[in-house]
């Protein structure tokens, strides 16, 4: 069925979750994602904890793989999935009641390419808050999509595009450049709730310098390596 440009058809979900020990977190992840009508696919990066254990008892698929890196472990999984849409998740991540539909549905549109969520950050608190509504403003102004708010694209469109570089850091920038010279990328209203644990250790101003230092570096070409090396240096805490 075609109407207005969308087309109604069945697409079966895949759910790819990186990780390297998770076990805090995984689990709400996890239920969240109960609403799939279709798999859920964790890719281990060497965990020492229970998150694959955790992961295989709340029925997903688990992949092990012998080292950590986020682009290489998507990519796996990517290979694996049997799905027609691909949704790229953290696990310290929590998908919205009606989120999946909201996403299939935008996706009836062949026009659209991919897209990501809506973002907010728990705990709830106004520092928090305000780098979510930056952060929406920000992709919605520019439609690059990070995974923190979870990225979806279809399975043959993300083959197409040469899948996710597998670089020390910036690979779901790299995938969302190349997928707005492809296609329309989409921001859904619904809110994905991720963890603001990578902010905890650091000052207000330190939180957004390093965020927006990163990827003003990724633009300007500054190589991967320096980029992950200079982000997770700027995570120490200082004075406020």
């Amino acid at each position: 069925m075609e109407s207005a440009g969308r087309v109604e058809v069945l697409l079966v979900v895949s759910v790819i979750i990186p990780v390297l020990n998770e076990e805090g977190y995984l689990g709400d992840c996890l239920q969240s994602l109960s609403q799939v009508q279709g798999e859920v696919i964790v890719v281990d990066g060497g965990s020492t904890d229970n998150t694959v254990g955790l992961a295989e008892s709340l029925g997903a698929t688990v992949i092990r793989l012998g080292s950590a890196n986020r682009g290489t472990q998507m990519n796996a999984g990517a290979a694996v999935a049997q799905g027609d849409l691909l949704l790229f998740f953290h696990a310290d991540s929590r998908v919205p009641p009606g989120g999946i539909e909201a996403m299939v549905s935008a996706m009836g549109d062949p026009a659209v390419i991919g897209g990501g969520f809506s973002l907010e950050f728990f705990p709830s608190a106004i520092f928090y808050s305000g780098l979510a509504i930056g952060a929406n403003l920000f992709c919605r102004m520019t439609r690059m999509i990070f995974g923190d708010r979870g990225m979806f694209i279809r399975a043959g469109d993300f083959a197409a595009l040469g899948r996710f570089p597998e670089t020390a850091i910036m690979e779901d920038a790299a995938l969302a450049t190349t997928m707005r010279r492809a296609g329309k990328i989409v921001i859904l209203p619904e809110v994905v709730a991720t963890s603001a644990r990578k902010y905890a250790h650091e000052t207000k101003l330190q939180a957004v310098y390093r965020t927006v230092w990163a990827y003003t570096a990724y633009r300007l070409g500054v190589p991967a390596e320096k980029i992950k090396a200079g982000y997770y240096r700027l995570e120490r805490k200082g004075p406020e």
